[in-house]
């Protein structure tokens, strides 16, 4: 997860969603706008999104050990809600598949990762990823 628009750099961190953030500042100064009065117009036009990542650590010898059992857990007993919204799909990235509530199975297209996403009703969605940084 990160932003990475082309394959020019490989950095997902910052560098590319700093060359956009500068170009759509421009834009809307060359409009005498500043950069928050564009933010607002997508708003308005898209509505407001609402982001929050909770990072976990597991240091030590054991601490991969813990992150795989973990996320094993979420794939041999897929959650039914989260947060009191229903599951409606669950793709797991490390098969390619996507499973919707009605048990419908579609191939992702996506390099195979050590991944889970699930689909809320509501439309927002949760992704599980052990990292090793």
């Amino acid at each position: 997860f990160g932003y990475l628009v082309k394959p020019f750099a490989h950095d997902k961190d910052a560098i590319q969603a700093l060359v956009l953030f500068a170009e759509v500042a421009a834009y809307y100064k060359s409009q005498g706008k500043t950069f928050a009065d564009g933010l607002e117009e997508l708003f308005e036009k898209f509505g407001y999104f609402e982001e929050k990542t909770i990072s976990l650590d597991f240091p030590g010898i054991h601490g991969s050990d813990e992150m795989g059992a973990i996320i094993s857990q979420f794939r041999d007993k897929q959650p039914d809600t989260i947060g009191g919204l229903k599951v409606i799909r669950a793709q797991d990235f490390s098969k390619s598949i996507e499973t919707t509530v009605n048990g419908k199975i579609t191939t992702l297209p996506q390099p195979k990762a050590n991944v889970l996403k699930y689909w809320l009703e509501d439309g927002s969605w949760v992704a599980i990823r052990p990292s090793g940084t």
